[in-house]
C-alpha cells in the first residue's frame, strides 16, 4: 500500500512538473519572446512573403547633450497607420504590443552615430543650407533612398517580398526601388561600378535572412525619415538627417521573423572615411499588411519644378540655379 501511494505520488510530482515545463516553454529566459520557427517555401528557405506595412520606429539616436531614458511609447507600432487610419469595416492589421521608445542606434550604447568631428561639421553644414539644391535630402530631390534608410518606417512606403529557389526579392513602393537578392554565394559585383542602393549578397543564418551590401555611391544618405523638418540644425536632430557617407560604406543587413506579422531589422554599417566605429540599428521594421493590400504607382514630385524653383530658385526645366 505504502509503495502503491509513493509511486502514485511519484507520478503526480511527474505530470505537474512537465505540465511546468510545456507551460514555460513559450518564454525564454528572464521571460523574454521564445524563438519564433517560421513556415519554410516549398523548396525549404524560411518564408518572408507577402505585402509588408512600414513597422514600428521613434527617434534613429539620443538627443545631442541628454542622457538616454528608455519610455514605453503607447502608440501604434505601425509608422503607416499615423499616416492612413484604419478604414470602416475592414479587418485591422494585427495589434502590436507596446514597444520600448529607445533610439534605433542599439551601439554604441549612448543611441548616437559616431561621426568623426570633420563629418559632424559637415553635417552641420548639410542641415543649415536644405534651401539649397546641393544639399537637399536626396529623397526629397526624388533619387533613390539608398541602405539602410530605405527599410526605415515612413508612411508613404510599403514593401512586397518575394521569393523564388536562390534568391529574395524586395520591392519598394517608393519611387520603384527593387532588390534583387542572390543566395548562391557568389562574389560581389567589380568595385567600379557603383550604385545607389549597392550591391546584394544574401545567406540564410538559420531562420534569419542576412544581406552583405557593397558597391554604393556616395550620392545617398545613409540614414533619416521622410523629409528632415525645415530649419531644424542637426544638433537637434533625433531622425538622423544630414548623415551622408562615401563609396566605402558597408552595409550588413539582418531580416528575422519574430513572429508571423513582424520582421526584425538590424543593420551594422561602416564607412571608415566617415564615422569612428562601426555601428548598429535594430527595430522592428516591417508589419504584415492587411490581406488586400497592394503596391501602387509612385510619383515624386510629379508636376511640382514650380514648388521646387520658389523654395530653392532650382528651375528644374532649365536645368540651373537662377
Amino acid at each position: 500500500m505504502q509503495r502503491r501511494f509513493r509511486w502514485s505520488l511519484g507520478v503526480a510530482i511527474a505530470l505537474v512538473v512537465s505540465a511546468l515545463q510545456a507551460a514555460g516553454a513559450g518564454q525564454g529566459q528572464n521571460g523574454e519572446r521564445p524563438t519564433f520557427h517560421p513556415t519554410k517555401t516549398t523548396w525549404g528557405d524560411p518564408d518572408f512573403q507577402g505585402h509588408w506595412l512600414p513597422g514600428g520606429g521613434g527617434m534613429m539616436e539620443a538627443p545631442a547633450g541628454q542622457p538616454f531614458k528608455s519610455t514605453v511609447d503607447p502608440g501604434t507600432n505601425s509608422a503607416f497607420a499615423d499616416f492612413f487610419p484604419p478604414e470602416a469595416n475592414r479587418t485591422a492589421t494585427p495589434a502590436r504590443p507596446p514597444a520600448p521608445r529607445r533610439p534605433m542606434v542599439v551601439d554604441p550604447p549612448d543611441g548616437k552615430i559616431p561621426l568623426q568631428p570633420a563629418a559632424m561639421d559637415k553635417r552641420a553644414e548639410i542641415m543649415a543650407h536644405q534651401d539649397k539644391v546641393e544639399y537637399l535630402d536626396p529623397r526629397v530631390r526624388c533619387l533613390q533612398s539608398g541602405l539602410p534608410r530605405a527599410n526605415l518606417p515612413v508612411g508613404y512606403n510599403t514593401y512586397q517580398i518575394v521569393q523564388i529557389p536562390g534568391y529574395v526579392v524586395l520591392l519598394y513602393e517608393w519611387n520603384h526601388m527593387t532588390r534583387l537578392i542572390p543566395l548562391d554565394g557568389r562574389p560581389h559585383i567589380s568595385p567600379k561600378i557603383k550604385m545607389p542602393m549597392g550591391d546584394s549578397r544574401g545567406r540564410w543564418e538559420g531562420n534569419t535572412l542576412v544581406v552583405d551590401v557593397t558597391n554604393f555611391d556616395d550620392r545617398t544618405w545613409v540614414v533619416g525619415h521622410g523629409a528632415p523638418p525645415e530649419g531644424a540644425p542637426a544638433s537637434s536632430l533625433t531622425t538622423g538627417h544630414g548623415v551622408f557617407h562615401t563609396e566605402a560604406l558597408h552595409v550588413v543587413e539582418r531580416f528575422t521573423l519574430v513572429d508571423a506579422d513582424t520582421i526584425r531589422y538590424e543593420a551594422t554599417i561602416e564607412d571608415p572615411n566617415v564615422f569612428t566605429r562601426p555601428w548598429k540599428i535594430d527595430f522592428n521594421a516591417f508589419t504584415r499588411a492587411p490581406a488586400d493590400h497592394q503596391l501602387f504607382e509612385y510619383a515624386c514630385h510629379e508636376g511640382n519644378s514650380r514648388n521646387i524653383k520658389m523654395m530653392t530658385g532650382f528651375d528644374i526645366d532649365k536645368g540651373k540655379q537662377e
